[in-house]
């Protein structure tokens, strides 16, 4: 299995004050290396407050952006115009596309509302692994 991290996960292992941080405690150490993209990066350091911390989780090799974007740019377009009506972001994109090219991935995610409609390839349900609810 491959972990891919979401945002939600990434500022609950930063944030002692998150409620889902024993969680992310708990299951980040057991699956690494993880990988994500960059636009979870963004939106982690952005959200957790500590975009150093988030550049110490791939600096010392615990965390792994193996997604380019740019050479993806077509079906991330087709993800965004899909899933327009549901708000989706570049990182869940990103994310989704990720697990596409990653056989045997699963994301760990706290936005259990759109991971349960997004589908990967189109038909198949994005294989995701949420927290017990706080």
């Amino acid at each position: 299995m491959q972990a891919i991290a979401d945002t939600g996960l990434l500022k609950a292992l930063l944030d002692r004050n998150d409620p889902y941080h024993p969680w992310a405690k708990e299951v980040f150490p057991q699956y690494m290396p993880w990988v994500t993209c960059e636009a979870v990066l963004t939106e982690t350091a952005h959200l957790s407050g500590a975009p150093q911390k988030v550049m110490q989780l791939v600096a010392c090799g615990s965390l792994r952006v193996r997604f380019a974007a740019a050479a993806e740019a077509e079906r991330l377009v087709e993800l965004l115009g899909k899933y327009q009506d549901c708000g989706m972001d570049l990182a869940d994109a990103c994310l989704v596309r990720l697990a596409e090219l990653e056989p045997a991935a699963v994301v760990f995610t706290l936005d259990r509302k759109d991971f349960t409609i997004y589908r990967k390839d189109d038909t198949r349900p994005v294989p995701c692994v949420f927290p017990t609810e706080v």
